[in-house]
Parts: structure tokens; sequence; C-alpha cells
């Protein structure tokens, strides 16, 4: 499976109008940004062998990394991140249409990064 797939199902969901909708377009979005960063990782020269599947690890080899636009990528991720847990875990606060599709906007940044990125791996290769 594409991580992307978890994307186009976000936007999907963005189309409902509750609020549950737009949580869980966050979620999937998150999810799908997360996965593409692991996999932009495994595709970088030099780095420790598995990351595994852990939020901040990823997270904090992508801030480590000495190259801007990785680095980059790491605050973003953190945003997303933060954001995600506000919507899956914060059912006591409203969310709203609008922070879903802040976050949404930010994840297909970060997608495009990625796909920039591994493209340019893949051309220097």
């Amino acid at each position: 499976m594409d991580a992307r797939e978890f994307f186009v199902l976000a936007q999907e969901l963005m189309q409902g109008h509750r609020e549950v909708d737009y949580r869980s377009a966050v979620s999937r979005a998150y999810y799908s940004a997360f996965h593409a960063c692991r996999t932009l990782l495994k595709n970088i020269p030099n780095l420790p062998g598995s990351i595994g599947t852990s939020h901040q690890r990823v997270i904090d080899e992508l801030l480590s990394h000495s190259d801007k636009q990785i680095n980059s990528l790491g605050n973003k991720l953190k945003v997303a991140r933060d954001l995600r847990q506000k919507a899956d875990y914060q059912l006591e606060r409203a969310f709203s249409r609008y922070e879903a599709s802040r976050l949404l906007s930010q994840v297909q940044k970060i997608l495009s990064e990625v796909d920039d990125y591994l493209r340019s791996v893949k051309d220097n290769s």
C-alpha cells in the first residue's frame, strides 16, 4: 500500500460536514506524512539501520539531519503530529474544518517535498 492513499482518504473525509470527519481527516493525513517521511529516511545514505515506527524517533531523525530541507520536514511533521494528537485525544475541545484544512495543506507540502527529495536522490544515483 502506498502511504499517499491515506492522504486521498483524508481529502475524501473533508467532504463531510461533521467534526468527526475533520478529526479523522487529520489523522489519516498525518499518517500519510509520517509514512512518507519514514520512507525518505530509509533512502538517505549513512543513517543507522531501522528507525522503526516510533513517531518521535522519525521526527528526531529528521530534526537532527544536517540538510536544512530534511530538518524542515521534521518541524512540519512535528506540527502535524501535535494537531493529530489534538484531533484524536482532546475530544473535549472543539475541532474545526479550518484546522483540518490547514493541516491537509501542510501535509500536501510534506508529501511534495519528500517526493522532490527522493527524486533528487534517485537522479544522483
